[in-house]
């Protein structure tokens, strides 16, 4: 026990002499030390942190508090690390420093926190051109009843929209669409995801005003991306990313605070994948029956499999002591299959830091299976909670529960899981087996509510969006078009609208599997004739019409009363329109009356020589026809009775011509 101590100290005290306030800054400068630019650029992959270059320097990004900047000789400190300030928030900054001078940068600030982006990935896992979501969750009713989302500001708050152009070029996204780069990377660039992401959200509300607003991983991007959103009276956006380490999950942390603030101070409706790491989590209290300061992950079993192909490998240990100025210092620990260390994480744990480690590394399928190990090397472990991600590969025992991710266990966010739109429409359909499961580690409910997901778009492909990432913004766009229903909605209104009318699977009520159920947006009947704009989708009808056929008979009463086709004036076509029949002769309007005269005052619904006789004395005068015999004897249209009628009722009897 005292030499991983002493060990640990060696590491924090090289030979620049002081201690790194954050475990992932700390992380970079081993990189640095160990393997130069190449192991920075391959550690802040797996964290998904993007780096900078300029003039061929590879730049790193640091976030400080913006009180930062009342530092002594804050700007020639920066100067003598060659860093500068590449941008700020209300308070934030986002200082980037070459790799090579990080280590002399915290050396000129060695009492302020400073700290790498929190790790972020999309909340997606693959990823034309209409998502199956519109009809699946009666958005097709609110469109066909002209509620499309006009007037509605609507932001995708993602990562990157790669391909952004050539999908408003093709008709994907509108021509109108508005685009902020908070992160000084070029809105185009680093992912696709956000395009995708988009068009889920104009595919539900295709008359929206969509804003494209590109964040990276930390707080200034974000923050700055809210203060857009309040300045633009944007109400509604959709966040489909994953963060890590920033707070225990617990609706704490610097971007959980930035989505919070957003949605109780500027009123906004955000909508944020739940994530997709429900086999690649685990939660437990600490557990150690042999007394080796060694966490069981299951009785008896201190390894904890990791299962996949990807190329990179990226786990994430962190635990519920967050602001406290006694940690215990854990350990994270990765082996292969002859037990020979492929990564390590052994960042000292001190009031300055978070209690959290990572490891990032290349998979090595000839290595695999790989095993992670997590180890005390002091302080206590009373009420010790904690939690492992893996980025791209399963644990072989994950636990499914509080698998939320940040910003989805957020009080602001409404977290949405998934489901393959494949299966929506089964009685008890099964959650995607990636979605994650509430509730979060504060036990606060999630997620919401669950949407479709392996839908179609043209950034993907068809039935290729996969993840909850593409679930959350049809739950975006299902609330632009209730707001365009209702604009005084407030972002709680919304949130009460879908959730007391989703569909209820699971467990009867709410469930941290599928919250309050599948996204359904509310039955509406836009022409107030009885049927549902989605019964008068399926029917053929016009929502915005009563009377589709403009008979007379509302489109309600012809299905539901007369069993007429609200789309032929004249079912039976006998030339005698469904009105006349049902309200003003008492036919049945669904098979010709037709030469069915008598007996007088009673016809008997057949056609024969009886009928052949009441036409002749109709047409000979000597009976004088009523209202209903002018009209079901008058076999050749011309309004009267006459031969020419005798001669057809004939050729029908002989079976010359077919029966009316």
């Amino acid at each position: 026990m005292l030499r991983a101590i002493l060990l640990s100290f060696l590491i924090l005290f090289s030979s620049a002499g002081w201690c790194a306030s954050d475990m992932l800054l700390d992380r970079l400068l081993q990189e640095h030390r160990t393997r130069g630019d190449a192991g920075v650029r391959r550690f802040a992959r797996g964290l998904g942190m993007v780096l900078r270059k300029r003039d061929g320097v590879l730049l790193v990004p640091v976030i400080a508090a913006r009180s930062l900047e009342r530092a002594a000789q804050f700007s020639q400190r920066l100067s003598k690390a060659g860093a500068q300030v590449d941008a700020v928030s209300r308070s934030w900054l986002r200082i980037l420093v070459p790799a090579a001078h990080l280590e002399q940068l915290l050396g000129e600030f060695p009492q302020d926190r400073l700290r790498a982006p929190s790790p972020v990935i999309p909340a997606s896992g693959t990823g034309t051109v209409v998502s199956e979501s519109v009809a699946l969750t009666a958005a097709d009713g609110f469109q066909a009843g002209n509620l499309t989302g006009a007037g509605v500001r609507v932001a995708v708050v993602d990562l990157g929209f790669s391909g952004l152009s050539a999908k408003i070029s093709a008709g994907e996204l509108p021509q109108g669409t508005v685009t902020m780069d908070f992160t000084g990377t070029g809105i185009e660039s680093t992912t696709s995801h956000g395009t995708g992401v988009a068009e889920h959200v104009m595919d539900m509300a295709p008359d929206a005003q969509l804003y494209c607003l590109k964040v990276n991983g930390d707080p200034v991007s974000m923050q700055n991306a809210a203060s857009y959103l309040a300045a633009n009276n944007i109400r509604i956006a959709n966040h489909s990313v994953s963060w890590f380490l920033d707070s225990y999950y617990d609706d704490t942390g610097q971007i959980n605070d930035i989505i919070n603030s957003s949605h109780d101070n500027d009123h906004v409706f955000w909508t944020v994948a739940a994530g997709n790491m429900q086999r690649r989590h685990w939660r437990g209290g600490w557990a150690d029956a042999n007394g080796n300061d060694i966490l069981d992950f299951a009785p008896g079993d201190e390894l904890l499999g990791l299962a996949g192909s990807a190329a990179t490998a990226t786990v994430f240990l962190n635990w519920n002591q967050y602001g406290q100025s006694r940690k215990t210092n854990l350990d994270l620990f990765v082996y292969d299959k002859n037990g020979v260390t492929a990564a390590s994480s052994t960042v000292f744990q001190t009031s300055m830091n978070d209690p959290a480690e990572a490891v990032s590394f290349n998979y090595d399928s000839s290595r695999a299976p790989y095993s992670i190990q997590v180890v005390r090397v002091s302080g206590s472990t009373s009420n010790l909670d904690i939690t492992l991600f893996s980025v791209y590969h399963n644990f072989d025992g994950y636990v499914a529960a509080s698998s939320v991710t940040d910003p989805a266990d957020a009080h602001g966010a409404f977290a949405v899981g998934a489901i393959n739109q494949a299966n929506w429409l089964n009685a008890t359909p099964a959650i995607d087996s990636y979605s994650s499961q509430g509730p979060s580690n504060a036990g606060l409910a999630k997620p919401e509510l669950v949407a479709p997901d392996h839908t179609s778009s043209l950034t993907y492909g068809t039935l290729s969006s996969s993840g909850t990432s593409f679930a959350a913004p049809t739950v975006a766009g299902a609330a632009a078009l209730l707001l365009s229903e209702d604009g005084s909605r407030t972002a709680p209104q919304l949130a009460g609208v879908l959730e007391s009318t989703a569909v209820d699977i699971g467990t009867a009520g709410f469930d941290t599997v599928y919250g309050y159920g599948k996204l359904q947006l509310p039955l509406i009947d836009s022409d107030n004739d009885g049927l549902t704009n989605e019964e008068e989708l399926q029917l053929g009808t016009d929502p915005l019409a009563a009377d589709t056929d403009q008979d007379g008979l509302s489109d309600y009463d012809e299905v539901q009363t007369w069993h007429t086709d609200p789309l032929l004036a004249d079912t039976d076509a006998d030339g005698i329109s469904d009105y006349a029949e049902v309200m003003t002769w008492g036919t049945d309007p669904q098979v010709s009356n037709l030469a069915d005269l008598a007996p007088r005052g009673s016809p008997d619904g057949e056609i024969n020589a009886g009928d052949l006789v009441v036409l002749a004395r109709l047409v000979t005068g000597e009976d004088i026809p009523t209202g209903a015999e002018q009209v079901f004897g008058d076999l050749d249209g011309n309004g009267m009775l006459n031969a020419a009628d005798l001669l057809l009722l004939t050729r029908m009897l002989t079976g010359q011509i077919p029966l009316p």
